[in-house]
């Protein structure tokens, strides 16, 4: 009897370690916010299970530390939120893509965020909706540069079509060829029609 009490008792306890995951932490803490407002004490334990001491996150170019976190939650805890989350997916061994709303009397937003995680809490944080907004701004400033360089090509091909004298094949070096030439062609052949017809009508 005493070896089967035992035996229980390591199997109670083996089944705790494995249930002891990341995201058993996680999803625990989240729970806590569910609308009612509470004390951070009353979670800190769940909170310190959950952000390792070296966590940082970088936000709009600042690094965002552990008691920064705590700081911002103990006001999200202050204002009832609610968090529901809306993925958790894993993106490799140590990286996890999580989305989640969270609500409160101040905002209703939706945080998206790439976590890497140590020994089962999260040590980064990457807010992915913020990357690509930097990834775009970016996109955009590739793109100012080289646009003055194509104003600039276009602008030499305008004023090369208003020159009467221009040779109407180099007109647009940036067209295919048969369309090169295109109207100030066709003008310049319908000129030289009308100049042979005069002569023609000298003659006679």
């Amino acid at each position: 009897m005493g070896l089967f009490r035992h035996h229980h008792h390591t199997a109670t306890v083996q089944a705790e370690a494995v249930q002891d995951t990341f995201e058993t932490h996680f999803l625990r803490y989240l729970h806590t916010f569910d609308g009612s407002k509470r004390a951070f004490s009353e979670v800190e334990v769940l909170f310190n299970q959950l952000y390792d001491d070296d966590f940082y996150e970088s936000k709009n170019e600042t690094l965002i530390t552990k008691d920064q976190v705590k700081q911002s939650h103990t006001r999200l805890f202050e204002l009832g939120s609610k968090v529901t989350l809306t993925h958790f997916k894993h993106k490799g061994v140590d990286q996890i893509d999580i989305k989640y709303r969270l609500v409160n009397a101040e905002s209703d937003r939706v945080i998206h965020q790439l976590i890497a995680t140590k020994d089962r809490k999260i040590i980064r944080a990457v807010n992915l909706d913020q990357a690509k907004h930097e990834h775009e701004i970016r996109r955009e400033e590739v793109c100012m540069e080289e646009c003055p360089r194509r104003e600039v090509r276009r602008e030499e091909r305008m004023m090369m079509c208003a020159d009467p004298y221009a040779d109407p094949y180099m007109m647009d070096p940036y067209v295919e060829p048969c369309r090169r030439g295109g109207l100030v062609h066709d003008i310049r052949r319908d000129g030289r029609r009308v100049r042979r017809d005069e002569r023609m009508c000298r003659r006679f």
